[in-house]
C-alpha cells in the first residue's frame, strides 16, 4: 500500500513538472516572439532611413520616407566578408571607361601581394548608367547610384559636379552603416599592392588615410585623407555619418574631406568617435610620396592638379615599377634597393 502511495506521488509530481516546464516554454516563446517584433521594427527602421530611440527597453520608430538605396541591401548581403565589411569606390564614364582608373584599380588587385580576393568583397558604385554598364563588362558587383546631375565627364576638383558627387557617397555610405556592414572606402584612383587590414585596428570607430601623418596614429592633428578609410558599423558610426552630412550646410560649399577637417575635433569631443590615422609609409600619397616597396599597401594618386591625363601614365608606371619588384628574388627584396620614382606627370 505505502508503494502504491509513492507511486502516486511521483506521478502527481512528474505531471506537475511537465506543466511547469510547458508554461515557461510558452512564457518564453512569447518573449521571443516579442523580441523578434521589437528586431523586426529596428530592421524596418533600418531600410527606411527612420529614426530608432530606445526608451525603457522599447523601440521607438519615427518614419519617414523610404531610403533611395533600399535596392542596395540584397547586394550588401552577396558583397560582405564573414565579418560584414565590404570593400567600396566610386566611378563615374570618366573613370570607367576602357584603359581608364577602373581597369588599372582592377588591375592592381591581381598583380599585388595576395589580394585578388578581396575582389569578391568589392562594391563598385557607378554614378551615372555608362559607368554602370562598363562596371558590369569587368566585374560582378556592380551599384548605380540615381543622382539628378550628369556625371559622365570627368569631373575637376572642386567644380559642381565634383561637390555633388562625394556628398552623394557620403549618404550611401551612411546607408551601408546602418545595414549593418562596415566598409573600407577607397578611391578608384588608388592603386593596392598588400592588404591594408593588417593596419587597421578594431579598437577604432574609423580608420584614415592621410595627406601628412605626424607619427602617432591617434594625434587628432593629423591631416586625414577621405580618399581611404574604414569605418565600422555601430550606432555611433551612423550618428558620425549624419553629423558629417549635416556640417555642410556650416561650411558651403566645401567638399566632404574639407569639412571633415573641421570637424574632426567635434567628432571624438561631441561623439566619441574613436579616430586613428595611418603611416604613409604604408598607405603612400603622391603628396607624400612611400618609397619602402617592402612596406607599401596603397598609394593614392591625389593631389594631381592637372587630372585623369596626368595620373593615367603616373598610374601606369608604378604598377610596372611593382612588377618588377615582384620578379626579384626574396633575398634582394629584403635589401631594400629597389625603389620606384615620384610621378613624373602629374604637377604637385
Amino acid at each position: 500500500m505505502d508503494c502504491d502511495r509513492n507511486s502516486l506521488r511521483m506521478i502527481a509530481s512528474f505531471i506537475l513538472g511537465v506543466g511547469v516546464t510547458l508554461t515557461l516554454v510558452v512564457l518564453y516563446q512569447a518573449a521571443n516572439f516579442d523580441d523578434q517584433k521589437s528586431l523586426e521594427k529596428l530592421s524596418f527602421a533600418n531600410v527606411t532611413g527612420g529614426n530608432v530611440s530606445l526608451a525603457n527597453g522599447s523601440v521607438n520608430v519615427t518614419h519617414q520616407e523610404p531610403s533611395p538605396f533600399q535596392d542596395l541591401a540584397p547586394l550588401l548581403r552577396e558583397v560582405a566578408d564573414d565579418d560584414g565589411t565590404i570593400i567600396m569606390t566610386s566611378v563615374n564614364w570618366a573613370w570607367a571607361q576602357q584603359d581608364s582608373l577602373l581597369d588599372l584599380f582592377l588591375q592592381s588587385f591581381q598583380t599585388g601581394e595576395n589580394i585578388d580576393h578581396f575582389l569578391k568583397h568589392l562594391l563598385v558604385v557607378a554614378f551615372d548608367g555608362l559607368a554602370f554598364e562598363r562596371c558590369k563588362v569587368v566585374h560582378k558587383y556592380c551599384y548605380q547610384l540615381k543622382v539628378d546631375m550628369d556625371f559622365t565627364g570627368q569631373q575637376g576638383f572642386l567644380t559642381k559636379g565634383y561637390i555633388e558627387l562625394v556628398w552623394a557617397k557620403v549618404e550611401l555610405q551612411r546607408y551601408i552603416l546602418e545595414q549593418g556592414c562596415n566598409f573600407l572606402f577607397t578611391d578608384v584612383d588608388i592603386i593596392w599592392f598588400r592588404n591594408p587590414f593588417k593596419h587597421i585596428t578594431v579598437y577604432a570607430d574609423m580608420t584614415t588615410s592621410s595627406d601628412g601623418y605626424i607619427g602617432d596614429p591617434d594625434d587628432i592633428n593629423n591631416s586625414p585623407n577621405t580618399g581611404f578609410f574604414y569605418v565600422k558599423s555601430s550606432n555611433i558610426t551612423v550618428q558620425m555619418m549624419r553629423y558629417w552630412h549635416d556640417a555642410r550646410k556650416r561650411f558651403p560649399p566645401h567638399h566632404e574631406q574639407a569639412i571633415f577637417i573641421n570637424i574632426k575635433q567635434e567628432l571624438v569631443n561631441s561623439l566619441g568617435i574613436k579616430l586613428q590615422f595611418v603611416d604613409t609609409k604604408y598607405f603612400g600619397t603622391f603628396g607624400q610620396f612611400s618609397t619602402d616597396l617592402n612596406k607599401i599597401c596603397t598609394m593614392h594618386a591625389n593631389a594631381c592638379v592637372n587630372g585623369l591625363g596626368a595620373k593615367l601614365p603616373d598610374l601606369k608606371g608604378l604598377i610596372a615599377y611593382w612588377k618588377n619588384y615582384t620578379a626579384l628574388p626574396i633575398e634582394e627584396k629584403k635589401k631594400g634597393l629597389f625603389t620606384w620614382s615620384k610621378p613624373t606627370n602629374c604637377r604637385l
